[in-house]
């Protein structure tokens, strides 16, 4: 322990009450308070009071330059407030002067760092514009108020300090936890009543301050006692939290060298790059991908030596099959009888390599590089301090491969679907005149690609409350869960061995309060984070001891797996059964399709949702060689009538084969007057033009979740047709093709006339349902 006065710049001196001494009297009070409240201990607390009032002999304050005097007392002080465990040449601890500006006695963690050279302020980082902030006056006013009004506004007087390990040279981070609880504050003349109200309304204001200073000048104030500083090691969270926000920026540019920075804080040590590798798939088959990989050593050397792509593939296989740390060290000695792979190391510079899995949700999503010119000696206590940061990179490497996925799936889209069949000449004549400015059609961009005057249909069918059945299912299986790991940790205890009882003594009521809390409050996010991240490891781990446990928790472990486990049996049966209805929809229009373009060229779009909605145009812009006429109108609208029929008695007829019987509503929309659509070129889509147009997209997309007008009842109903229109003429026109259709036994003799609530800026919008035959 050092006695050495420390000068922290904390305050600003001229800020210092008239009146600061520092004093043990608020300390030796305290003591006396603890006898009341601990009896058991009265005799120690007794032996410590006189110990106080002998050495001080009477003194009610102690000038700082007097402190190393007592000592013995201060070491009482750090005793008392200490647990016995406390490793002093760690614990980064001080005592300061009533207003933190001295340092009179602290730990040696605490003189080593604040003696450093590279002791400063970490400025800028966590400010707050509230007055009341830690801040020099902001730290008295809030000791004045507490005290003497009792307002307390939860103020946090936490402070953040960087500084640099001496050895490692990498930047630490501590936060000041500020101990006012043996501080005594008096005032020389009568207090002010103060408005709580108005007091609090002062905090927000930029001139709080100095209506605070009118009414409760410092000089008027008196504090004795002393202050408690200590510092708690924040680096880790630190590095987390700038790992999160270069994630969620994902900048290619700044990726790189942010992730290696953070990594490198985490691991303590600035001679180690990082390099990430995410597994790419396509077709369920590793690929290249050179820019999803940052400093990865294994790309670069994949790249360098040419392997091919079949061999990558049966690499990154058999890695996701057997996962594990592989540690390279001291490559540039032990390269006799060395693998491929240590030779590509050791070409490259390489003296200490590491290959760490990266695991997100139970799948391994690529691998974390940890490598070094110099000789760092890797090891199990260096790789640890990186387990933190590993679920951050797993999210990483999920959004990589789904931008990855998206991009693949877009491209498919734009090339390979009806789309591009039916309106590909008009991009040629674009591209074509545009070319006719330019020597190399490569570089020649797309101009505006419109279609004017487009009768526009728009249908869905969509599963009907599939939020509803997914949280139906997801509580049918975490439900039987619950009970199978109820059952495990119930028979546990009594088979466990050390030091797995210990942990298991720990967390047990914790687990289980974690079971009730999901069974109140259906929070499937917090339960599944508790049981992946800490009782199945566990479980796995205590499986390991013995056979009878393995033999306990075994069925619970094969009960979890998403491919076959009856945990997930419902979530299962859902998935498949939705997918058998989108792939019976999507096959059906898929074949009618082709049937349609030939009758009369025409754009059509499809797009998943919870069921499958798509969006036709047709038009003389489409196919301007083609005669166009209004018999095509009415050919596509019955059509479409039709096809909603036979896609409702589809699936209708498909139930016995669900394993989660779906239901679906079909959905149409009515629009007779044409519109126009533009190709939009960063979005790689048509999309409606004009204000006319527009409106018509705006109405479409609110009108699947519409109420009848005056009720609490949905539009949209399973095993029937909702037509949503907004004119006479077109209810006429649809009530023909319903009359054909229902001789034809398609649709039910039960129309319905109904009139819808009305929409923001919408009005009159009416519907006819009727049932399928």
């Amino acid at each position: 322990m050092r006695t050495e006065i420390l000068n922290l710049d904390l305050v600003d001196k001229r800020l210092m009450p008239a009146k600061s001494e520092l004093s043990f009297k608020p300390f030796i009070s305290y003591l006396e308070n603890l006898i009341r409240d601990q009896p058991l201990k009265k005799a120690m607390f007794e032996t410590m009071i006189v110990k106080f009032k002998s050495d001080l002999s009477g003194r009610e304050h102690v000038k700082i330059e007097e402190a190393a005097v007592f000592k013995d007392l201060l070491e009482l002080v750090y005793i008392l407030l200490n647990p016995l465990i406390t490793h002093a040449a760690k614990h980064v601890w001080a005592l300061s002067t009533p207003v933190p500006g001295e340092i009179f006695y602290s730990t040696d963690a605490f003189y080593n760092f604040h003696t450093s050279e590279n002791f400063s302020v970490l400025a800028g980082d966590f400010e707050t514009k509230n007055i009341l902030s830690g801040k020099e006056k902001g730290f008295i006013y809030q000791l004045i108020l507490r005290r003497f009004y009792n307002i307390d506004f939860s103020v946090c007087s936490d402070s953040h300090i960087q500084g640099l390990n001496p050895k490692t040279r990498n930047p630490v981070f501590y936060k000041i936890e500020i101990d006012t609880r043996f501080l005594e504050v008096s005032y020389t003349e009568q207090l002010p009543d103060l408005d709580i109200a108005l007091v609090e309304s002062w905090l927000l204001d930029s001139k709080g301050e100095k209506y605070l200073e009118t009414l409760l000048p410092l000089s008027n104030f008196q504090i004795r006692g002393f202050s408690i500083l200590q510092f708690t090691d924040v680096t880790e969270e630190h590095a987390i939290e700038k790992l999160q926000n270069i994630i969620e920026d994902h900048e290619k540019d700044v990726l790189a060298e942010g992730i290696n920075e953070t990594l490198q804080s985490l691991a303590g040590s600035r001679n180690l790059r990082f390099g990430i590798l995410p597994f790419i798939k396509l077709n369920s088959r590793a690929i290249y991908l050179d820019e999803s990989s940052t400093n990865s050593l294994l790309m670069a050397a994949a790249l360098k030596y040419r392997v091919k792509q079949d061999v990558y593939n049966s690499l990154i296989e058999q890695y996701e099959k057997h996962p594990e740390v592989r540690v390279h060290n001291n490559i540039s000695i032990n390269i006799f009888g060395a693998q491929p792979l240590q030779r590509i190391l050791k070409n490259a510079g390489i003296e200490s390599f590491a290959l760490l899995p990266v695991v997100y949700l139970k799948k391994v999503v690529g691998v974390l590089e940890v490598y070094s010119n110099e000789k760092v000696f890797i090891d199990q206590k260096l790789l640890s301090r990186l387990q933190a940061a590993i679920p951050y990179i797993g999210l990483l490497f999920k959004h990589i491969s789904e931008e990855f996925a998206d991009s693949i799936e877009q491209a498919v889209r734009d090339d390979y679907t009806s789309i591009k069949s039916s309106v590909k000449w008009k991009f040629n004549e674009v591209v074509w005149a545009h070319s006719k400015k330019s020597r190399d059609i490569s570089t020649v961009k797309i101009g505006k690609v419109s279609f004017d005057k487009l009768y526009p249909f728009y249908g869905a069918v969509d599963i009907r409350q599939s939020s509803m059945e997914r949280n139906n299912a997801v509580l049918e299986d975490i439900t039987l869960q619950i009970k199978m790991l109820e059952q495990v940790l119930k028979v546990l205890p009594s088979i466990l061995d050390y030091p797995f009882t210990v942990v298991m003594a720990m967390n047990e009521q914790k687990w289980l309060n974690c079971f009730e809390a999901y069974e109140a409050t259906g929070d499937e996010i917090t339960f599944n984070q508790l049981v992946q991240e800490e009782i199945e490891p566990f479980l796995l781990q205590a499986a390991e001891a013995s056979i009878e446990i393995e033999e306990l928790v075994r069925p619970y472990l094969n009960s979890v797996l998403e491919a076959d486990g009856i945990v997930h049996k419902n979530r299962r049966e859902l998935e498949r059964s939705r997918q058998m209805v989108n792939s019976s929809i999507n096959r059906y229009l898929t074949h009618h399709q082709k049937e349609l373009q030939k009758i009369f060229p025409h754009y059509f779009d499809r797009f998943r949702t919870d069921g499958v909605e798509y969006d036709i145009y047709l038009g003389q812009s489409i196919a301007p060689h083609k005669i166009f006429t209004m018999e095509h109108v009415k050919h596509m609208r019955l059509w479409q009538l039709k096809s909603m029929a036979e896609i409702g008695l589809i699936i209708r007829n498909l139930q016995p084969q669900l394993s989660k019987p779906l239901q679906t509503t079909q959905l149409i929309f009515v629009h007779s007057s044409p519109i126009s659509i533009s190709y939009r070129n960063d979005e790689k889509r048509f999309d409606v033009e004009g204000a006319y147009s527009v409106r018509y997209e705006i109405i479409k997309k609110r009108i699947d979740k519409i109420s009848l007008k005056n009720k609490d009842e949905r539009l949209t109903q399973p095993d029937k047709i909702a037509l949503v229109y907004l004119s006479q003429s077109e209810e006429e026109e649809y009530m023909e093709y319903i009359s054909v259709l229902q001789r034809e036994g398609f649709l039910k003799d039960d129309v319905e006339f109904l009139e819808l609530e009305e929409l923001q800026g919408v009005y009159g919008m009416k519907a006819i349902r009727v049932g399928i035959g």
